[in-house]
């Protein structure tokens, strides 16, 4: 069977990885990355899925290999990572305009707004962990929110 290597090479606006062919060819995973791909060719790299591989005979019986997307985050990861940056974006408003409301906060009260980051921080290995934010981040927003 022949194999058509793909180069990950980022994610569109849309969230769908964006891969390259050896030949310089882009195509895109309508699957958005979760469970089985579903590739389309795309004319560029903001470009609109064009055809799906399945109704173009060249890649009918191809396997395909999928190479750079190990470093990826899963989509737990990703989830993880957003829910990060809304309980920090909420530590941020309940220091400014927020008044120091703990109604305005995600967990409802200080200390379980500062555990459940410190929850999904640790929850990355460290090759994984967020660059906008670190340990010490947190524990600083928890410092300045508890006095």
């Amino acid at each position: 069977m022949e194999k058509l290597k793909l180069t990950y090479i980022g994610t569109d606006d849309w969230s769908r990885p964006v891969f390259e062919s050896e030949e310089g060819r882009i195509f895109k995973d309508l699957n958005c990355g979760e469970g089985q791909l579903d590739l389309c060719t795309a004319g560029s790299f903001d470009g609109e899925p064009n055809t799906p591989i399945y109704y173009i005979e060249k890649y009918k019986n191809v396997e395909f290999e999928i190479l750079g997307m190990e470093e990826q985050p899963t989509p737990g990861e990703k989830l993880n990572y957003m829910m990060l940056g809304r309980l920090q974006s909420d530590c941020d408003y309940y220091l400014g305009h927020g008044g120091r409301n703990e109604k305005r906060l995600w967990a409802g009260n200080v200390s379980e707004q500062i555990a459940k980051m410190k929850e999904l921080y640790n929850s990355f290995n460290d090759d994984k962990k967020p660059e906008w934010i670190t340990l010490d981040d947190i524990l600083e927003y928890e410092n300045i929110m508890t006095q």
